[in-house]
């Protein structure tokens, strides 16, 4: 064959590489719950125990009678946020349960109430675990009245 014959036969097959790489590019796509973009990818959290799905971006999860919580880790920021909420009246606060990479047992904190709420945090690599619930705050030397706690959530961070 000659060089010039040889030069076009190459270039051919490269342009069929290139044209296949971009026709099976979108369907390649890694994982269901990873969105690349310049290298950055996302993954929510699930519910290893159950749960009812409601919906939304990131999925979230509850329990009959509980608040709804998701998670999701965004590797661009290394942030993972926790959004929970589905109640708005006599709601004072959300008590949250959460373990990080690194601690030893659970941690409680206590979020804002509202119905779409949001809470973020610095990641880092390794597993996390959510619960949340609502509660309303007594009056003065009473208890909080609170609801069960939400299906608990795990999220990996890597």
């Amino acid at each position: 064959m000659s060089v010039p014959k040889f030069r076009r036969a190459a270039a051919a097959a490269s342009a069929c590489v290139v044209a296949i790489g971009i026709m099976t590019a979108p369907g390649a796509a890694a994982a269901p719950d990873t969105a690349p973009a310049q290298g950055c990818y996302h993954r929510d959290g699930y519910p290893p125990d159950g749960g009812r799905n409601i919906g939304g971006s990131p999925p979230k999860y509850k329990w009959d009678h509980t608040p709804y919580v998701g998670a999701r880790y965004a590797s661009c920021g290394r942030v993972v946020t926790l959004y929970y909420g589905g109640y708005t009246s006599n709601t004072t606060h959300y008590n949250v349960r959460w373990t990080q990479p690194g601690s030893h047992g659970w941690k409680q904190g206590e979020l804002r109430a509202g119905a779409r709420m949001q809470w973020a945090m610095p990641a880092g690599y390794g597993d996390y675990n959510f619960t949340v619930q609502a509660c309303n705050r007594g009056g003065f030397g009473q208890r909080s009245n609170c609801t069960n706690w939400s299906p608990q959530l795990y999220l990996n961070a890597r």
